[in-house]
Parts: C-alpha cells; sequence; structure tokens
C-alpha cells in the first residue's frame, strides 16, 4: 500500500524562549489544554517536552497549511504513548483543515538538545 503525502512542516524552537514564556502562567494556558499539561508535568514538566511539544504544534500548523491564523492552539493536542513516540490529536478547525487535506494520519517526530527543540510533522492522505 502506498503512503501519499498530502502536508509536511517543520519547527525549531529556543529552549530558553519557551522557559521564558512559560513563567507567565497564561501562556502554558493559552497553548495547552489541561490534559496535554497533566501529560506534561506527569514527565517532569521538563522544558526541552514543553519546547518540543510548542514545536509539534507549530509544525502540524504548518502541515496543515494553515499556520496558527485558522487553527487554535489547543486543536492541536501533543501527547506520548507510553513507549514515549509522540502522538497527535487533532479536534475543531485542525481536524476541519485536516479533512480538507485529505489527511488520514499525522506523523510527528520530535528532537531536542539543552537549547534547541524542532518537530517535523507529516500528514498521510
Amino acid at each position: 500500500m502506498k503512503m501519499v503525502i498530502v502536508g509536511t512542516g517543520i519547527d525549531i524552537i529556543e529552549v530558553e524562549r519557551i522557559r521564558k514564556a512559560c513563567i507567565n502562567p497564561r501562556f502554558p494556558k493559552k497553548v495547552f489544554t489541561d490534559r496535554e499539561w497533566e501529560h506534561i508535568e506527569s514527565r517532569g514538566k521538563n522544558m526541552q517536552t514543553v519546547a518540543g511539544n510548542f514545536a509539534a504544534k507549530e509544525a502540524v500548523a504548518k502541515a496543515l497549511g494553515t499556520g496558527f491564523g485558522k487553527v487554535g492552539w489547543k486543536d492541536i493536542q501533543i501527547f506520548r504513548k507510553p513507549d514515549g513516540r509522540p502522538y497527535v490529536e487533532l479536534s475543531g478547525q485542525a481536524l476541519f483543515y485536516m479533512s480538507k487535506l485529505g489527511g488520514k494520519r499525522v506523523w510527528i517526530s520530535i528532537s531536542h538538545i539543552k537549547e534547541l527543540a524542532v518537530a517535523q510533522a507529516v500528514i498521510e492522505g
């Protein structure tokens, strides 16, 4: 069976920028759902994880072809499977644009070092 790619996106962010943004309690509440934040806290609230999830949301929005102009931050949720692999859950406008693209699945990869986090999203149609 052949995989058809209908969207790709990539993002890179400085971990320090996210750490500074998280000083303001409004930032995580704006960007992450309660469920996502609980998931992040259960993993130790490591700033590389927070930055990686932020970059993943950006990468998915780019893969959808919308950026965050047409999709809300909370319409894209990032979680980890028990083995550590990240996965994406879409809702609202993100799900609408996914359907419009003919997308069936979002593949996400997240990596980080001390200073930087990067994520790549591929939408399979």
